[in-house]
């Protein structure tokens, strides 16, 4: 996590700082997304030469640390052409985290209980998310602390998690691997084989809504970033306490996100936090205010906390074991290639959309949130898994919301306040 806290807060300011351009920066995004896509197929091929889940995983975060040296290196060339090698370093790193994370998920899966993955997950998010935060505001006050040498401060950045994820992979040989996961034969399951049932079965229609999501999100996701330090003119350390802000608020919910799933199932509670990353962007639209953006950030670490801890513990659960590493990887692959639709388009087209409000980036945010509406309609149409009991009012009232209005809001949260008197 501290290779993760600081890419995912300082990728696209280390890209800025570099000059990139909006093209630039929105294919920084989404060709490590297309290429961490297009590697996802060969995982299950990749398996059945090899079928120990843990010496790929740590082959694959030695690789994925090893780039970063490059990665760090080049923006002291100070040209303008260093920005692509910095991208093509960067989309390796990328490939082989995201090989490495859908063989660790598979291998978790196998680990971790389903009646306890809710909650486990979010109490392992939760240490995380401590680390993500902290490092990041280190960082930032580093930024800040050597103006006069951003590019420095940023390989220095970059040097300092390749340390961190070379001792992570050392640390990666303790883990324990259940003999059934190193001996278990890939079952023939084709890319072919799951195309055929993207709208059919439900992890085919769980694919292709978060995928979908994945790109209207990423029409916008790499400009938040240009939006704060070019347009509201933030410093580093300000930026940060944003983000940090949403990655608290996310911690703090986790916790009740992991309960909620482990008693009622991922589908009811990812259709509510889909429609709240929906109305995020909006926030962004509206306001320019630090204090306000502060608490939508908050918002924004409620809502994504739930869906990502939803669509997570969703994949390890709808599926058969013996087929969950391959579901996982062309899930992946969809995703990834969303991630690659969305940031190209918003790359391209960013220059080009009207300007509706103060700033030109603020139409591209009202985009992305209307895009975001159908995925998160779709999200509806997967069939429900079976939970713990019934839901009680307040339950229904948020994850069964067409119910609640059937049957009348108050009547049913004063049936429920007379149970519980």
């Amino acid at each position: 996590m501290v290779l993760v806290g600081s890419v995912e807060t300082f990728y696209i300011p280390y890209l800025n700082a570099m000059g990139a351009t909006p093209l630039q920066i929105g294919l920084g995004v989404s060709l490590p997304a297309l290429t961490s896509g297009i590697i996802q197929l060969l995982i299950p091929m990749a398996l059945k030469k090899n079928s120990s889940r843990k010496k790929l995983t740590i082959l694959m975060v030695f690789s994925q640390a090893l780039c970063f040296i490059p990665f760090g290196l080049m923006c002291q060339l100070k040209v303008n052409w260093a920005v692509w090698p910095a991208i093509a370093a960067f989309a390796v790193s990328a490939i082989s985290g995201n090989i490495g994370g859908s063989v660790w998920a598979d291998w978790m899966g196998h680990i971790v209980p389903k009646r306890r993955r809710g909650k486990y997950f979010a109490n392992r998010n939760r240490i995380l998310g401590l680390i993500q935060l902290g490092i990041a505001i280190i960082a930032a006050r580093f930024l800040d602390g050597m103006a006069g040498k951003v590019l420095l401060s940023f390989t220095i950045i970059w040097f300092v998690c390749f340390f961190f994820r070379i001792c992570s992979g050392f640390l990666s040989f303790l883990m324990y691997e259940p003999q059934e996961t190193s001996e278990q034969k890939m079952p023939q399951f084709s890319f072919g084989d799951f195309n055929k049932k993207l709208f059919t079965s439900a992890f085919g229609q769980f694919t292709t809504a978060t995928s979908l999501m994945s790109m209207a999100v990423n029409f916008a996701a790499p400009f938040f970033a240009i939006h704060m330090l070019n347009n509201l003119k933030f410093s580093y350390t300000e930026y940060t306490i944003l983000n940090m802000t949403a990655v608290a608020a996310n911690i703090v919910s986790l916790g009740l996100w992991g309960k909620i799933i482990d008693r009622v199932g991922s589908i009811l509670p990812i259709r509510l936090c889909a429609f709240m990353v929906a109305m995020v962007p909006l926030l962004w639209v509206i306001y320019e205010n630090y204090r306000v953006l502060f608490l939508a950030q908050i918002l924004v670490g409620i809502s994504w906390g739930g869906y990502n801890l939803s669509a997570f513990t969703f994949y390890l659960s709808a599926v058969k074991p013996r087929e969950r590493v391959s579901n996982i990887a062309y899930y992946n692959a969809f995703n990834f290639f969303g991630v690659f639709a969305g940031a190209t388009l918003g790359g391209w087209l960013a220059p080009h959309l009207p300007q509706l409000m103060k700033f030109h980036l603020q139409t591209v945010f009202l985009v992305s949130a209307i895009l975001r509406l159908a995925p998160a309609l779709m999200y509806h149409k997967i069939k429900e898994q079976p939970y713990i009991g019934k839901l009680n009012a307040l339950e229904r009232m948020f994850f069964y919301p067409q119910f609640t209005m059937r049957n009348g809001i108050t009547r049913s949260i004063m049936r429920h306040l007379k149970r519980t008197v």
